[in-house]
């Protein structure tokens, strides 16, 4: 890594934001799906405004588990399932964020059913081109990622308690945005701006000493940062109520922030087998084992796919920062990179899908992040 001062930003944004509720609501039927039939095929986009809900795409799956999808619910089911799990509905005291999920107005145009005649046969190639890219550099304390992006998802997972938020006032939307100075595998925060959705009754005074305090406990053993707190006013049209939502709009957050190219498509509403998905994961698994092995400081990898292919056509890393691009095959050797292998092994992954879209892709433990 590069030891020149730079200035990185990154944002996140809570649950509650539109374009999360959706990424949430269709990763959730792709978690139900992956588990009734773990080669099922999920395509799915979605949009919300005020109460209404729009979703489409396709699901195949064996005959069994579209039955058992069906009776349990279907996608209206997982759609409020998200709603509620970002805060959405009514809460102790009578305390009522809108939309409810029981008001929800949910409008399908899908294609579901079982399999085509052999269609599931070909599940181990891709059915669309790709170019996934993946990061890592060598600072552990930020799971291997860029500082920004990783105090960025912090503050927003402390923001994250309902309890506290309920407490001061403050609704289930917000954002927050980071800035912090780097020099190599040194860094620092600098300044954190936060936009926080809250009750039009709320204690200004209560809500600031909230913000204080999730910053100062999320940047605990570092300087603490400059804070500004709803720098636009008042916040209180919370979530699809002041804005559209649409899913696979939070490329960058789900990424790796606005340092590091994003590469092909959004990941949310995609089950694993398709390569937008699988091989942005295979891709920061790649980056990961390059730095963890000690060849460098940080490492960008470039995974190319080909419709019909089984593997990616070419896998070419960046070291350091430089413009160079490196055969994957030159630094790591016997390293399986075809789609049913990485597949079997990312489909292993113990956490569900509603929750990484909602978080993020990288957390210890995950099959990509070994």
């Amino acid at each position: 890594m590069k030891n020149i001062k730079v200035i990185e930003t990154a944002e996140h944004v809570l649950p509650g934001h539109p374009d999360k509720l959706c990424d949430a609501a269709v990763d959730g039927i792709v978690e139900v799906m992956r588990q009734l039939d773990p080669r099922a095929q999920c395509g799915l986009e979605m949009a919300c405004i005020f109460n209404q809900v729009y979703i489409t795409g396709r699901i195949a799956a064996s005959e069994t588990a579209i039955s058992t999808f069906k009776y349990r619910g279907g996608c209206k089911k997982y759609v409020k399932q998200a709603y509620s799990n970002a805060g959405y509905g009514e809460h102790r005291a009578g305390i009522q964020w809108h939309p409810l999920p029981d008001e929800l107005q949910i409008h399908e145009n899908l294609c579901i059913g079982p399999f085509e005649e052999g269609e599931s046969e070909l599940r181990h190639l891709s059915d669309d081109q790709a170019i996934c890219v993946g990061y890592a550099n060598m600072i552990e304390k930020t799971d291997h990622l860029p500082p920004a992006v990783w105090l960025a998802r912090r503050i927003a997972w402390y923001l994250s308690d309902g309890e506290q938020r309920l407490a001061v006032g403050a609704g289930p939307d917000a954002k927050v945005l980071v800035r912090v100075e780097r020099n190599g595998s040194e860094w620092k925060p600098l300044h954190v701006s936060l936009s926080l959705s809250h009750r039009q009754d709320c204690d200004w005074l209560k809500l600031r000493q909230y913000a204080e305090g999730i910053v100062e406990e999320a940047c605990k053993d570092m300087e603490t940062p400059e804070l500004t707190m709803n720098g636009g006013g008042m916040f209180v049209s919370v979530g699809p109520n002041g804005d559209n939502g649409l899913s696979g709009k939070k490329l960058v957050v789900d990424a790796y922030g606005p340092t590091v190219p994003i590469g092909g498509g959004a990941w949310s509403g995609k089950d694993l087998h398709k390569v937008d998905r699988l091989g942005g994961l295979l891709a920061r698994q790649l980056a990961k084992r390059i730095v963890k092995v000690g060849l460098a400081g940080e490492a960008l990898v470039f995974l190319e796919y080909l419709p019909g292919g089984a593997a990616p056509a070419q896998a070419l890393v960046r070291l350091d920062g430089s413009s160079a691009s490196i055969p994957f095959e030159k630094l790591l050797k016997g390293v399986c990179l075809d789609n049913e292998t990485v597949w079997r092994d990312f489909n292993e992954c113990n956490a569900s899908f509603e929750s990484l879209a909602c978080w993020g892709h990288h957390f210890m433990g995950l099959p990509w992040e070994r």
